[in-house]
């Protein structure tokens, strides 16, 4: 296996909080590699996932932390990874002959740098990044506030969205919809569609962050029933004013954190209010959300 050369960051070791803590070294191995995955109970497709996974594992640091990621291309053709929405050096951000290196197959490639602020966001290719997050690579980078810094929830749930492209087409299968390319997709969330979807389920009171992305390249205007959600941030910034909403467009490549609470006992329905996304029950980007009832 040929190692590319490493771009380094400057040494920081440490990044002092209020509450005097030490940022860590967090070490990471992402290997990219064709493989199948199961969409729902019945139907497989063929993919390229980050260690085997739509979407690829979720990988977790605190504000300050030293990222290392080390990646492994195992794929028939070349590709990168860039870090959206991170401010990572040049030489980090993956986009091949600009910003990075681009990483061919068998070959490996460190990328280092330091987590930004508390926030949600993700991990894709920019090398044919089209055709290849439609095939599965995309997952979550999650940037959580240092320990002792209060949050206004109790559990927090993520919901990314994803579109599998033409190399997918032909199944015969329910959850499908037309991209602005033309190709066929069936449509996931947390790399299912509907109804193979696990349903969140939450107790009566509990308030839920929900972390929501679109790694897609369609509009998914997503919508609750019996609840709403209270957004708290976009694209890894606090809004200036929280705010209510019961349907979120979430555009390409947009990022949520939203507060829901579960206040309303039932079952409920979550999904794209683009109905063409979901047909007339629970295809595609159709889920269920469970409020039990307080004892």
């Amino acid at each position: 296996m040929r190692m590319l050369k490493t771009y380094c960051l400057a040494a920081t070791s440490v990044v002092l909080f209020a509450s005097n803590l030490v940022a860590a070294d967090r070490s990471f191995t992402l290997v990219a590699k064709a493989a199948t995955w199961s969409v729902s109970s019945n139907s497989s497709i063929p993919v390229y996932a980050y260690n085997g996974t739509v979407p690829g594992p979720e990988l977790r640091v605190t504000a300050g932390d030293h990222v290392r990621v080390t990646f492994v291309n195992q794929l028939p053709e070349a590709t990168t990874i860039h870090w959206h929405g991170i401010p990572v050096p040049n030489g980090m951000d993956g986009v091949p002959g600009v910003s990075a290196p681009v990483v061919r197959p068998g070959e490996t490639f460190v990328y280092e740098f330091k987590a930004p602020d508390a926030g949600t966001y993700w991990y894709h290719p920019h090398a044919d990044a089209a055709a290849q997050i439609a095939r599965g690579l995309y997952g979550l980078l999650v940037v959580d506030p240092p320990p002792d810094v209060e949050r206004g929830y109790d559990r927090e749930v993520s919901l990314v969205i994803g579109e599998a492209g033409a190399m997918s087409g032909g199944m015969g299968m329910a959850g499908r919809g037309m991209s602005a390319g033309g190709m066929l997709d069936v449509l996931l969330i947390n790399g299912k569609t509907g109804p193979a979807i696990p349903p969140f389920r939450f107790r009566q009171g509990e308030r839920v962050l929900f972390r929501m992305v679109n790694t897609g390249n369609m509009v998914h205007p997503m919508h609750i029933h019996g609840l709403h959600w209270t957004v708290i941030a976009t694209d890894g910034f606090a809004v200036p004013a929280p705010y209510r909403k019961d349907t979120l467009p979430i555009n390409a490549g947009e990022r949520y954190d939203a507060v829901l609470v579960a206040d309303n006992p039932g079952t409920w329905m979550l999904h794209c209010h683009n109905l063409t996304h979901t047909g007339d029950g629970s295809t595609g980007l159709s889920m269920e959300v469970i409020v039990d009832p307080a004892p």
